[in-house]
């Protein structure tokens, strides 16, 4: 799932220990999540993506396209928050069907939709798979 975090790492030419101290995090769970053992938190992603330049697509494997983005912004929920209801408003679809699509409560659904919650990294991908939908769009990453 996350095959590119490694590639990425090494093209960059950090060590497992140096990323982790940019993420503030031990180098034990940052090699979970390159390995594929653990999932990695959005708010790590962004920041990895952020760290790269790259676009947060390509460097979880959505898609073949590497993109330079530069991006230094932290994460915003509520941006993301906002994205996610205007998205599923445009094409017409309830937060119910939306939560049966990711396999999670509308309870979730609506917690992720207020801002109360980023939504997490497993239902942020399944998002963009089932609605081909950019994670950086989601996010909030644009080229500049």
């Amino acid at each position: 799932m996350f095959s590119k975090l490694k590639e990425l790492r090494i093209y960059e030419g950090y060590t497992q220990k140096e990323i982790a101290n940019i993420l503030n995090v031990k180098r034990a769970t940052y090699a979970g999540w390159e390995c594929g053992k653990d999932i990695i938190p959005l708010k790590h992603i962004y920041g990895l993506a952020n760290c790269y330049n790259v676009n947060i697509d390509y460097m979880l494997g959505l898609s073949n396209t590497q993109l330079k983005i530069v991006n230094k912004k932290p994460i915003n929920k509520i941006l993301v928050a906002e994205n996610i209801k205007k998205y599923r408003k445009e094409h017409k679809i309830t937060q119910e069907k939306l939560a049966k699509t990711l396999k999670t409560s509308q309870a979730n659904i609506h917690k992720y939709e207020s801002g109360k919650h980023l939504i997490t990294t497993i239902y942020a991908m399944e998002f963009a798979k089932n609605y081909n939908y950019s994670l950086d769009e989601l996010l909030g990453r644009k080229n500049n």
